[in-house]
């Protein structure tokens, strides 16, 4: 029978020489975070180190150090404080950023709290090296979101009812043990834990007033009551929305967008979303990437979930060479409309006469203009015709065939004659890869699936560390070449 060799944990161990840098290699990962992060201007951070009057004790780490840490981490997958400070005690690659230090998990946390501005800000700098590299060649920059669980529950979401609700429940408990003359410890910690969550409460309540007060605009008291009972909030994080992921679960998350350039998929711009809304997110993403980026790309493609008459108009304003279909554009064209051959897309418009022609060969004549979401409609009606017509109930379930029309409909119709010419249909097919290949990496090689942070403005700071891990990474060959 064999001897097997049985590991002995009680001898010494003398280590003599031990050279930091093989740890990190030329183009390694680690050493590629170590090298651009010593590049950037962080001086601003450092004033406020300055400011603050320190206890006597150790000094504080570098800005620098604990950015190289949070990033090696990410790209790690363990971005949680504690496996930072764990890491930092036991693992090389970390002993090689901080010169052998240990770092203690809140004092990254309160770095990244009270720097979240600040970290954004380094993210442009990030930008603006790849820039100066070459990496951004402004040809074509691809536009999309993606939705991103936050780091709170479904249940904590409450509608306003359900929140006075609770609220009424806590003010007649906190009146009880306040009345109490002899309550004991575990009232007062009761207590304690009531007006806590009187206060998170409070604060959602306010969050929540504003969101029914903005979609509640121009409504009526019928619609309001009906936006008051659908609208919720969460009040572990109040500024995370109920969103519809992709497996069909409805969770607090984030809507993050992204614009990235085609030549190396640098992440020119992100933007943490107010609301689940791709069509508001789209112009600020654009001057967004012309801000960091420097430069406007000649190209922009997005998918028809940005498209909307009002950003259509707005870059032929501001002169950007749009590639965004209507969300009808791609089902007519493999003909799956719903009606088949009496969608709308088979009624043609005569622009002479201002009427339009069914299937049937009938004539749709002009009644007037209305107003539908915020836009000035032409309706055209079939009133005069309909009712012979032997096909009408394939056609309508109405009395009659109404056709509406938007006032400025040629902008949509230019945009369709743009992307059905062969260039720009090759153009707008290499949008695909630089708008999903970082979320890939984000996603499946550094397992970011949710938000650890709470709040907005932690989001933006965690996205910013996570994009811009994404950027310095495309930078390995051009600085390990020197």
């Amino acid at each position: 029978m064999p001897k097997f060799k049985i590991p002995n944990r009680d001898q010494l161990f003398l280590i003599m020489n031990v050279d930091m840098n093989s740890v990190a290699p030329v183009g390694s990962a680690l050493w590629t975070i170590d090298n651009i992060i010593e590049r950037l201007d962080t001086s601003e951070i450092e004033k406020e180190y300055i400011k603050e009057e320190w206890k006597p004790g150790r000094d504080p780490f570098h800005p620098k150090t604990i950015l190289k840490v949070c990033l090696n981490a990410i790209h790690n997958c363990r971005f949680s404080l504690r496996k930072m400070e764990y890491d930092t005690n036991f693992n090389l690659g970390y002993k090689f950023l901080t010169g052998n230090e240990a770092i203690d998990h809140s004092t990254i946390g309160k770095f990244l709290v009270k720097f979240k501005e600040d970290v954004v800000e380094i993210y442009s700098q990030v930008v603006g090296i790849c820039t100066e590299k070459d990496l951004i060649e402004f040809e074509l920059l691809g536009i999309d979101s993606v939705k991103l669980k936050a780091n709170a529950s479904y249940k904590q979401s409450r509608n306003k009812k359900s929140i006075e609700k609770e609220e009424e429940k806590i003010r007649a408990r906190l009146k009880e043990i306040i009345e109490n003359v002899d309550r004991d410890d575990l009232e007062e910690k009761e207590k304690e834990a009531l007006e806590f969550r009187k206060n998170k409460l409070e604060e959602a309540s306010k969050i929540l007033e504003e969101r029914i007060k903005a979609a509640s605009k121009n409504k009526s008291e019928l619609e309001r009551a009906k936006i008051e009972k659908k609208l919720k909030v969460n009040i572990t994080d109040p500024d995370a929305h109920i969103m519809e992921q992709r497996n069909g679960e409805r969770n607090p998350a984030y809507s993050v967008t992204t614009t990235v350039d085609k030549k190396t998929d640098i992440i020119t711009h992100f933007q943490v979303n107010e609301q689940d809304n791709d069509v508001l997110a789209l112009m600020s993403a654009i001057k967004g990437s012309e801000d960091k980026s420097g430069g406007r790309h000649d190209a922009v493609a997005a998918d028809s979930g940005f498209g909307s008459y009002e950003n259509l108009e707005e870059m032929e304003a501001e002169k950007i060479n749009g590639l965004i279909p209507d969300r009808r554009m791609r089902v007519e064209e493999r003909g799956e409309c719903a009606k088949g051959k009496y969608d709308k897309s088979n009624f043609k418009y005569d622009k002479e006469k201002n009427n339009y022609i069914c299937p049937e060969g009938k004539i749709l004549d002009w009644q007037g203009t209305v107003e539908m979401d915020g836009r000035t409609k032409e309706k055209y009606s079939g009133e005069k015709v309909c009712s012979d017509c032997e096909n009408k109930e394939q056609c309508t379930k109405a009395d009659v065939r109404i056709i509406m029309r938007d006032t400025n409909e040629e902008v949509k119709d230019r945009m369709r004659e743009k992307l059905s010419k062969e260039e720009n249909k090759e153009l707008y097919d290499q949008r695909a890869h630089p708008c999903e290949s970082p979320y890939g990496i984000v996603k499946y090689n550094w397992k970011v699936l949710n938000i650890m942070r709470r709040g907005r403005a932690k989001a933006m700071m965690e996205f910013a560390l996570i994009f811009m891990l994404h950027n310095i990474l495309k930078l390995a060959p051009i600085v390990s070449s020197g």
